[in-house]
């Protein structure tokens, strides 16, 4: 079942840039900024170039940006200017029902995963996808299929990738997910996403095989694996095996193998230039070996 249709997205609508998370390079994210002026109106604080040490600034700054974002009536999107770390942070001081009631798509990839739960624990969309700083230099299909979900939230689109185990039934739920070690980081929490009958996509980097493996024994701990509807895995860069030779296809196929729904991989998104967006709240379908989303 998908999240309701959010707020209409369109050449000239207004979007604000945040940073609830980290610092990020100035030119780069200039660059994406001047962009983004090609088609929409785009507005950002002169504060969201503030820096303590590994954050954008203050959590109280980072908090009031954000929340000022979703409360302003003439802002119809909301997009991150970087991730980084520091979104969990804010957690806590997030008014769900004020995200609902404005209904505003927000867009992110990596740290901005903690968003991503907490906007589908208010029953609104949010994309999966490249931020601000690193829109100057994407490629154009992947900008032209930025603009594509921020303005039309419920077209049909579909991949054809490898299934694990093909033995298992078709499925269909809601599409969420995002950083596994994020998603790792809220479990546990009352942060963590509706899994229940969902269709959960994970990508990460940077994280060798073992660290994958204790991730995914604690969401299998935690019973995520027994609300999920289906997996599907996108890139999972910077993790080659160590010393032992276990590698993340190792990791993969120990745990889903067998699973009784069906697990692809080979998304396209995650931490890759390449790097494509994703509708999470909309209804998705894994059928063979192809994940259907808004069919």
């Amino acid at each position: 079942m998908s999240f309701p249709i959010p707020r209409p997205v369109s050449e000239g609508s207004k979007l604000a840039i945040v940073a609830p998370a980290g610092p990020f390079d100035e030119d780069a994210f200039q660059l994406g900024v001047n962009w983004l002026r090609l088609r929409y109106e785009v507005e950002h604080s002169e504060e969201i170039f503030s820096r303590e040490g590994f954050l954008a600034g203050s959590d109280q700054r980072r908090l009031d940006e954000l929340t000022s974002a979703v409360e302003d009536p003439s802002v119809d999107a909301i997009l991150c200017a970087r991730g980084g770390y520091g979104a969990t942070r804010l957690l806590p001081g997030l008014d769900l029902p004020l995200i609902t009631e404005a209904n505003k798509l927000i867009v992110g990839f990596s740290d901005i995963t903690a968003l991503h739960s907490i906007w589908a624990r208010a029953g609104v969309r949010s994309i999966h996808a490249p931020m601000v700083a690193s829109l100057g230099g994407a490629s154009d299909e992947i900008r032209n299929g930025w603009i594509q979900s921020l303005e039309q939230p419920d077209l049909p689109r579909h991949w054809a990738l490898e299934r694990i185990n093909p033995e298992a039934p078709s499925a269909t739920g809601t599409f969420l997910g995002g950083n596994l070690a994020v998603l790792g980081a809220l479990n546990g929490t009352e942060y963590i996403p509706p899994v229940d009958d969902a269709i959960l996509f994970i990508e990460d980097v940077g994280e060798r095989p073992y660290r994958i493996d204790r991730m995914l024994t604690s969401l299998t701990q935690s019973g995520w694996f027994d609300r999920l509807n289906g997996v599907v895995i996108g890139a999972f860069t910077e993790s080659d095996p160590g010393p032992d030779g276990v590698t993340l296809d190792d990791i993969f196929e120990s745990y889903f193998s067998q699973a009784p729904f069906p697990v692809l991989r080979g998304l396209p998104a995650g931490h890759i230039d390449h790097n494509e967006a994703l509708s999470f709240g909309s209804n998705a379908s894994i059928i063979n070996d192809t994940l259907l989303v808004n069919h």
